[in-house]
This record gives structure tokens, C-alpha cells and sequence, in this order.
């Protein structure tokens, strides 16, 4: 699967200059997000997911340790999918109509039988490819297998 090309930042410092950053142009937004793999959520306050202590992380939507949010702060919005394929450890991809993830090695295709995944943003089911983030969201992605 291709993955979208990120901003990789030197430092944890560099990355939260551009958080600090009084850039009128930049958006500055946040809200929550969950993803539970098979009824276990993931637990995305582990370093690894964080912008901190990430090998790769995106300005345009990341974690920071010590809060359960997300932050967009690139120049433009970016999608609930295009947020997702931006976390470390994780890959989204729409293949043949049908959503695909990655996450850790394991690949969930909607186009398996027993496979589904459920997007949702303060509630309401939403289209992942169409749905751009706003300050405020609380994002969910719920995937879900027959094993």
C-alpha cells in the first residue's frame, strides 16, 4: 500500500515550535479520537504513536504524550482518512471502493468477508475519504473481524 509522504521533523523541539508557531496561515485545532481493533481500543498514549517519540510523524495531524487529543496544525485540513494514514504505526488506504488499514503488521480490508470498519465524528457516521476534521471532533474508527 502507498503511504502519503509526511513531514518528518528533526526534534521533538522543532515539532513543537511549529505548534507554537503564530503562523496566521496554519490551522491550530483538536479534538479526540479513538480506534478499537475488535472491541480493544488501541492504546494511542503510548510513545510510539506520539510526535515526540516518533520516527515519523506529520504537523498536519499528530499526538503530543500527555493528552488524548489530536492536533492538525498544517496549512490545510486534512481528512479523517488522510489523518489516520499520517499516525505512526498506521496506513489507510481506499482500494476497489473498499477501506483498508494497517496497523502493525495486520492488514483489515473491508473487502474480506467478516471485515468492517465504522467511522464516526461526534456520533455520526461519516465517508473517511470525504469527511474533513474540525476543531472540536471526536474522531472514531472501529474495525471488526470475524476472528
Amino acid at each position: 500500500m502507498k503511504r502519503r509522504a509526511v513531514i518528518l521533523g528533526a526534534s521533538s523541539l522543532a515539532l513543537l515550535a511549529g505548534c507554537l508557531s503564530d503562523d496566521d496561515d496554519r490551522i491550530d485545532e483538536r479534538g479526540d479520537i479513538e480506534i478499537v481493533i475488535d472491541d480493544s481500543p488501541v492504546d494511542l498514549s503510548e510513545d510510539r504513536y506520539q510526535a515526540e517519540h516518533a520516527e515519523n510523524h506529520s504537523i498536519d495531524f499528530h499526538l503530543h504524550e500527555g493528552t488524548d487529543e489530536w492536533f492538525m496544525e498544517g496549512e490545510e485540513r486534512v481528512t479523517f482518512a488522510e489523518a489516520i494514514d499520517l499516525l505512526p504505526h498506521f496506513a489507510f488506504a481506499t482500494e476497489d471502493g473498499d477501506h483498508v488499514l494497517e496497523h502493525d503488521g495486520t492488514t483489515y480490508d473491508e473487502g474480506d468477508a467478516g471485515t468492517e470498519m465504522t467511522f464516526t465524528v461526534d456520533g455520526d457516521d461519516v465517508e473517511p475519504t470525504e469527511y474533513t476534521l474540525r476543531d472540536g471532533d471526536e474522531m472514531v474508527l472501529e474495525v471488526t473481524t470475524d476472528d
